[in-house]
Parts: C-alpha cells; sequence; structure tokens
C-alpha cells in the first residue's frame, strides 16, 4: 500500500470550493486530511462564472474578503427574446462578483493553515474498497489510503461508479462558452440575462460587470454552436468590445443523484449534482454541503462498521433536507422553462414584469423554490400552462 506516510484519515480529491470546505470541516475535527488538486495550480483553469449571494456567503461563513472580491451587485436586468428588458433592483447589494481562482486558493490556504495537507498535479484514477482502508490509485501508479474519500472532483467524475454510485447524467450537461470582454460601455451594477432561441437555446446568455468597462460574457445551450451564439450576442450588444480571454466549459442540470454515500465513500459539489438547476451555479450548495461531508467524515473515520456508515448516510440526509425542496423546484421550473418557444417566453415575461415588486421583495438566488412556486400560483401564470404544456410535447418530438 505504501508507507505509512500514505495513511490518512480521509482523502478529499478536488480543490474547489466543495473540497476545500470539506477538507477544513474535516480537520477542524481533528482528522488527517490529504486534499488532492489534479491540476499545477489551485483554481486553475476557472470554468465559474463568478456571480455568488451575499447571503450565500454569510452561509459559508465568509465575507467578501478583497482578495477575491470584485464588484456587489443590486440585481438583475432580464431581455426576453423580444420587447423591453426587465429589471429587478434591490436598495442593498444582493450578490458579489469574484475572481472564482482567488477564491479557491483562498479556501485551500485556509484548509491548509488548519493541518490539511494539499497536493497539487495528483489526479485520483480508481477508488478500491478494502476491509479495513480504502485505497486511491494515484495517476502515477502511486497509492494512498484513508478510512473516508471524499469525491469533490467535479461532473464526470469516474469514482462514483467505482464506488457502487450514480454520478450525474452526463447528456445534462449543457456546453458553455464565456468570454472576459474588455473596453465595453460602462458596466452598472447589474447582471444581465438574455433569453431566447436565437441567442441560447434551452437556456440563457449572461453579462456580468467586472469592472467599470469590463464583463464576462457567456452562454450555455442545449443545441446548436454555443460559439456562433455568443459572437452573434457579443456583436449585438457590445460591437466595440474586445475579447480579452476566452473558457469554454459546461453547465450541469441534471440535478442531484439518487445517493451520495457508500461505506468509506461520499460526493460533494459537482460530482453529487448539488447545483441549481436553474443557472448551473454551485458555490454556495456545493460549499455548504461540503462542510456537512467533512463533518460526517471525520466523525466517521473516529468509528467503525455500521457507526461509521451511519454519519456518512447521516450527511445524505442533511443536505436534502436543507436544499432538496428547493433543487426538486428548480428541477420543475428548469424543464418547462427549456421547452418554451420564443412567443411563450415573451408572453411570461409580460407576467413577470407585473410582479416585479413581489420579485424584488421575495426572490432569493440561493433558495428558489418559494418563488418559483409564488409565481406558478398565479392567475395570469395559470393561463399560460396550456402553450407550457403545447411547448413541451413540440420539444419532446422536436
Amino acid at each position: 500500500m505504501g508507507s505509512p506516510s500514505d495513511h490518512y484519515d480521509i482523502v478529499t480529491v478536488g480543490a474547489g470550493v466543495s473540497g476545500c470546505e470539506a477538507a477544513l470541516e474535516a480537520a477542524k475535527k481533528n482528522a488527517r486530511v490529504l486534499l488532492l488538486e489534479e491540476h499545477p495550480q489551485v483554481g486553475l483553469p476557472s470554468h465559474c462564472s463568478g456571480v455568488v449571494s451575499l447571503s450565500g456567503l454569510e452561509l459559508l461563513g465568509l465575507e467578501a474578503h478583497s482578495s477575491f472580491s470584485q464588484k456587489l451587485i443590486h440585481g438583475a436586468r432580464f431581455f426576453p427574446p423580444h420587447g423591453e428588458s426587465i429589471e429587478v433592483r434591490k436598495k442593498d447589494p444582493v450578490a458579489l462578483i469574484l475572481n472564482r481562482m482567488k477564491l479557491d486558493q483562498f479556501l485551500a490556504k485556509r484548509a491548509v493553515a488548519e493541518g490539511v495537507e494539499l497536493r497539487t498535479k495528483t489526479r485520483a484514477s480508481k477508488f478500491e474498497r478494502r476491509a479495513d482502508e480504502d485505497s486511491l490509485t494515484l495517476a502515477d501508479g502511486s497509492k494512498v489510503a484513508s478510512k473516508v474519500v471524499i469525491d469533490a472532483s467535479g461532473a464526470g467524475s469516474r469514482l462514483p461508479e467505482q464506488a457502487g454510485l450514480q454520478a450525474p447524467d452526463w447528456a445534462q450537461i449543457l456546453p458553455g462558452l464565456q468570454y472576459e470582454l474588455v473596453e465595453m460601455k460602462e458596466q452598472g451594477d447589474l447582471v444581465e440575462l438574455f433569453f431566447g432561441s436565437k441567442r441560447a437555446p434551452g437556456f440563457f446568455a449572461w453579462s456580468i460587470p467586472t469592472g467599470k468597462n469590463s464583463a464576462r460574457v457567456g452562454l450555455a445551450s442545449k443545441k446548436g454552436n454555443v460559439k456562433k451564439f455568443l459572437d452573434d450576442l457579443v456583436k449585438e450588444q457590445w460591437p466595440r468590445s474586445t475579447i480579452d480571454a476566452t473558457k469554454s466549459g459546461s453547465v450541469l442540470v441534471s440535478g442531484p443523484v439518487a445517493r451520495c454515500w457508500s461505506p468509506g465513500f461520499i460526493m460533494v459539489g459537482d460530482a453529487a449534482g448539488q447545483v441549481k438547476q436553474t443557472t448551473g451555479g454551485g458555490i454556495v450548495i456545493g460549499g455548504y454541503c461540503g462542510k456537512l461531508g467533512g463533518i460526517a467524515a471525520a466523525s466517521a473515520a473516529n468509528h467503525n462498521g455500521t457507526e461509521a456508515e451511519q454519519f456518512l448516510r447521516n450527511y445524505d440526509t442533511q443536505w436534502r433536507e436543507k436544499f432538496g425542496s428547493d433543487l426538486r423546484k428548480m428541477s420543475l421550473a428548469r424543464k418547462l422553462f427549456a421547452s418554451l418557444s420564443d412567443e411563450t417566453l415573451d408572453r411570461l415575461f409580460s407576467v413577470l414584469r407585473d410582479n416585479v415588486v413581489e420579485i424584488e421583495a421575495e426572490g432569493d438566488m440561493d433558495f428558489q423554490g418559494k418563488i418559483i412556486m409564488k409565481m406558478l400560483k398565479k392567475r395570469n401564470v395559470a393561463t399560460l400552462l396550456p402553450r407550457v404544456a403545447a411547448d413541451a410535447v413540440k420539444a419532446i418530438f422536436s
């Protein structure tokens, strides 16, 4: 198996937000923790749009630290396929635009300061369950042993299947592309979202201000050429801007997997599908689930057999109690939304325009279930349901 130094209480795979939070919480419980990152540098490559709610940061026990903060946001402007935009604004800031690379590095340094051992350029390639300890085979052929493995390596991980679990549905990962634009017209304090079949079929495009004259502009789509869609949007909205950087990625909209634990193994973050299906955002949900997972793993490492398994089982229960209801409602909203024609979208946005005050008062970036259900119960929304159903049937057979 290797030298005694290759034996740990917990090995966490992936040094993103969920992995760093899991490693930190486990180390706080006096567990010996190894944190693996396959890339040479934590936080790179970054595929995140970098928007996080201030209430979500608070839920994670974080503040808008100067090392990763870029800009405060007061709301959003929505562009339907046709017609005037809708603005939802709050008096106080509601979100933070952040440098995701620097956030990940901030969290990794915090974990290391708590005693976590961090190894970069180290990829876990195989999980094996043994009688006393689990084994991870690394890409270089070496092995490390632990009492619990935490998979925080993102969507597409092979480890869950090796642990007898189901990975997120790869068919529900949307291709995406994002530009860092500079030399733009002056940017305000709102995120802008663009909808319609000519912009981003089945999802949406975004513009996220990062400075006075700069923004992250990107989109994801379930069909079509994302680069052509994005180039057309930039030409339409910001024709005099300059592309400073390009990042490709993907947006996970499958929802959580059915089970996130097996003996000696748990999944957190994107690997577990702990992502908002409406936006693909997973910083807050994944980070909070990482915290719960780290605490559970540390407790399991101090016990054996069925007692150890109970802590991991409890983790799966706890995070679903916190986020499960909202994720189910977001899943419903996304599936309905993805099937809508441009004409139905235009009508829906006209209804939402009449309810802006209520959305401003009760909308929550992270816990969207309440406002989704409120809007679905509106009489003028209910009158659209036959059209929504017809669009859904067309989408199935198209």
